[in-house]
């Protein structure tokens, strides 16, 4: 039969070599998804920049596109503004005229017809 002899000293030991071996494993583990972390992280960088040095890149046309639209706009408003002049000259206003007028001769009429009922 084979005795076995602990002190407490190695008893404690054995045990921090266990947890030191544990801890190690899941430092392990650690390292790994930070590494992991890592290469996802420069993966996205590398992606971003890419985007980013294009988008850069087309800043001046956009800026030239946008001020395009823009003048068009101003020339279209404009248009629309002369469009609105023309027609209120050309239309509205000799409507309104005509009809100023004929709101004058009808009054005159009722004016008269209001004579005529009073004299009989």
């Amino acid at each position: 039969m084979i005795t076995l002899n602990f002190s407490l000293w190695e008893v404690a030991i054995l045990l921090i070599g266990i947890g030191f071996i544990v801890a190690t494993v899941y430092l392990v583990k650690l390292f790994k998804s930070l590494a992991l972390t890592f290469d996802t992280t420069t993966k996205l960088m590398e992606d971003n920049r890419l985007a980013l040095r294009s988008i850069m890149e087309n800043t001046g046309e956009i800026t030239k596109s946008s001020a395009n639209v823009a003048d068009k706009a101003s020339i279209m408003v404009n248009e629309v503004e002369q469009s609105i002049n023309t027609i209120k000259q050309d239309v509205i206003d000799p409507v309104v005229k005509s009809l100023a007028i004929v709101a004058k001769v009808l009054g005159r009429f009722q004016a008269f017809e209001n004579k005529n009922k009073k004299k009989q």
